[in-house]
């Protein structure tokens, strides 16, 4: 049910969630109205403010908060019911367009709560990047569309030449500190567009949507001289770096495809000496021969 809410509602423009809101709010006071005193609506006047403040802004929050009490505010005034002071209808009023309000406030810090949650269960703590998880999520969304409308794109894969050879002489402090320095090198280098991750250990990936295979070189020619740097500020000068990129011009195949792709070209570019570059686009297919024969 919650899936199908955050399906219905998770992508809807401001306006139109406001506009479903308020409908909700109408129907119920309707209802409520309907069905007289016997019957009690309280709850479900909770439901659009709840909805408001999980998906709206801050404006369609308490918007919606207001319309709530005014609906169940409006209820009341066209029904019969008699109150000992007049002044006894307005102070409920008040009363349940503050609990509204404190609702939405409620549901609006839940909601800040678990998007972080979240976003931390998707980053990895030492370089600020994306974790495998995180980048493997959000780059089959992009892969899938590159894919589906041809676009060009580019994966590349990051290895670290000489990481472990840091870890057992340096310490894992200064193992550490040299990741903090890639991720440091991969955000700058990135847009907000891109993708950035660090895969685990030594290994980082990088997608590049709307980027062809000329683009990529100077892409990865600069962000390999720019790590090569960073390693040599920070003491490192026997570290290198290995990358392989992979360019897609007319779409890429599947991620775990694409990445295995990039992920051999890296260990070519290792293979080759380490501290090295490649970038290549895959192989035209070979067409098939039809053999003739008589008999």
């Amino acid at each position: 049910m919650t899936r199908l809410i955050d399906r219905v509602f998770g992508h809807m423009p401001g306006w139109q969630l406001a506009l479903w809101c308020s409908v909700l709010v109408g129907c119920f006071a309707l209802a409520d109205r309907v069905t007289g005193d016997e019957l009690s609506f309280a709850i479900f006047y909770l439901a659009p403010v709840a909805l408001a403040a999980w998906y709206g802004t801050a404006v369609t929050t308490f918007g919606v908060a207001m319309l709530a009490a005014f609906g169940w505010f409006a209820v009341e005034y066209a029904s019969d019911r008699d109150y000992s002071q007049q002044w006894i209808l307005f102070w409920n009023a008040g009363v349940r367009m503050l609990f509204f309000c404190i609702v939405a406030v409620l549901m609006r810090r839940l909601r800040l709560h678990v998007e972080t949650q979240q976003q931390l269960a998707r980053t990895d703590p030492l370089t600020g990047l994306l974790n495998r998880t995180g980048f493997l999520e959000r780059s089959e969304a992009l892969v899938n569309s590159a894919a589906r409308y041809r676009l060009p794109l580019v994966i590349g894969f990051i290895d670290l030449d000489g990481f472990k050879k840091v870890n057992d002489t340096l310490g894992h402090h200064q193992g550490d500190e040299l990741l903090r320095v890639v991720g440091a090198a991969l955000c700058r280098a990135t847009r907000d567009s891109d993708i950035a991750g660090r895969l685990g250990g030594d290994e980082f990936a990088i997608v590049l949507p709307n980027t062809r295979l000329d683009g990529a070189g100077a892409y990865f020619a600069k962000l390999h001289r720019e790590l090569l740097r960073d390693m040599r500020r920070v003491g490192l000068p026997e570290t290198g770096v290995s990358i392989g990129a992979m360019a897609f011009e007319d779409g890429p195949p599947r991620l775990p495809d694409a990445l295995k792709m990039a992920d051999e070209l890296m260990y070519r570019a290792k293979r080759s000496g380490g501290m090295g570059v490649l970038v290549e686009a895959p192989a035209p297919p070979v067409p098939l021969r039809s053999v003739s024969g008589g008999r």
